[in-house]
């Protein structure tokens, strides 16, 4: 029986997780402070806290949260799931796919800091790091504003009554949706996975298609403001060694959900 501690439980990507019944969950939404040592209870220690200073300025050792947690893990039988980003592999506009084992290429300061982060860990703890480098995720809207795709989609949406697209609509990007995030991190916990995964769906969708299959033609506008867009698809392939494959078909099924939720909630 798998113990495991969810920081950050209500974040967007925590919210509604749910383990099978053979595994103790428990959930903090701040990380311990007071007695690091509760950390070694666990045999997966997840954190899903969101620092905002992430976007805005690089982080000191000491503000990096998923290090201190790591630094506070003395039992070898605990490991930590680290959330990386596929930003790590860096902006580019043609179409590239992109491997583990490639080289990393961070251009903001977020995906500075999620490099940094990544190499620390590997130092503190090598052998009981999972780290995962996830895709763009769309999902039901989350009630907070939060830093990511959907949640700009939902704000656009209820403040304009329409969605102004000003990237290449024919840009192709890897989305998955929150579900399957969600689906592969249990799968992998339970495989007792360490070491890098790529999460995402390994195929492209064109802004355009996606974003037709998130809102009635009547609310979607195109106002290209740049020649071409960012483009990327993860390779999947040894995430494909214990999860099964997102379809497009899947996607897109998420996606009307989304569409039919986001306009029966426009007042």
């Amino acid at each position: 029986m798998k113990k495991i501690l969810l920081v950050g439980y209500n974040s967007y990507l925590a919210n509604n997780i749910e383990f099978e019944s053979d595994y103790i969950v428990n959930k903090i939404q701040r990380p311990f402070e007071n007695d690091y040592s509760r950390y070694n209870d666990y045999d997966y220690v997840v954190n899903f806290c969101i620092q905002p200073e992430h976007f805005s300025s690089y982080l000191s050792e000491d503000e990096m949260i998923d290090l201190n947690i790591a630094k506070s893990i003395t039992n070898k039988n605990t490991k930590l799931v680290f959330l990386s980003s596929r930003k790590v592999y860096g902006s580019n506009v043609e179409l590239k796919y992109y491997s583990e084992n490639d080289i990393l290429h961070p251009f903001d300061f977020y995906s500075h800091n999620k490099v940094n982060i990544e190499n620390k860990l590997k130092i503190i703890m090598p052998n009981q790091l999972l780290i995962l480098r996830t895709s763009n995720i769309v999902g039901l809207p989350p009630k907070k504003n939060s830093p990511n795709f959907i949640s700009w989609f939902d704000s656009e949406l209820k403040k304009r009554k329409k969605v102004t697209v000003t990237i290449d609509k024919n840009a192709k990007k890897d989305f998955i949706t929150k579900k399957y995030f969600q689906y592969v991190l249990k799968n992998l916990i339970e495989n007792d996975a360490t070491g890098i995964y790529n999460v995402g769906a390994s195929f492209g969708i064109t802004i355009k298609e996606l974003m037709e299959n998130l809102v009635s033609k009547e609310r979607l506008f195109y106002e290209q403001k740049e020649d071409k867009g960012e483009q990327f698809i993860l390779n999947c392939d040894k995430l494909h060694t214990v999860a099964k494959e997102l379809t497009k078909e899947e996607l897109l099924k998420e996606c009307l959900n989304i569409k039919v939720y986001m306009e029966n909630n426009l007042v």
